[in-house]
């Protein structure tokens, strides 16, 4: 995964960004993407940001909820 700042929109309809989404996992203990939309109102729009194969969008995402979740948990 390439280094991305906290600041970075992964949720753009929601606006969630990656620190949230980090938040969330590391304090809430969330281990999910329902755990995460739960926590963040991520995925909660259109859904793209959930993993590569729910982006619809022209150009694609760089970075999915599925993929941090990955990483974090």
């Amino acid at each position: 995964m390439a280094s991305f700042p906290y600041s970075y929109v992964v949720c753009n309809c929601k606006k969630v960004t990656l620190g949230e989404i980090i938040y969330a996992i590391q304090e809430k203990g969330a281990k999910t993407i329902e755990d995460v939309a739960k926590f963040t109102d991520a995925t909660k729009a259109c859904g793209c940001c959930k993993s590569s194969k729910d982006d619809f969008g022209d150009p694609k995402l760089q970075l999915y909820i599925e993929d941090i979740i990955k990483k974090f948990v």
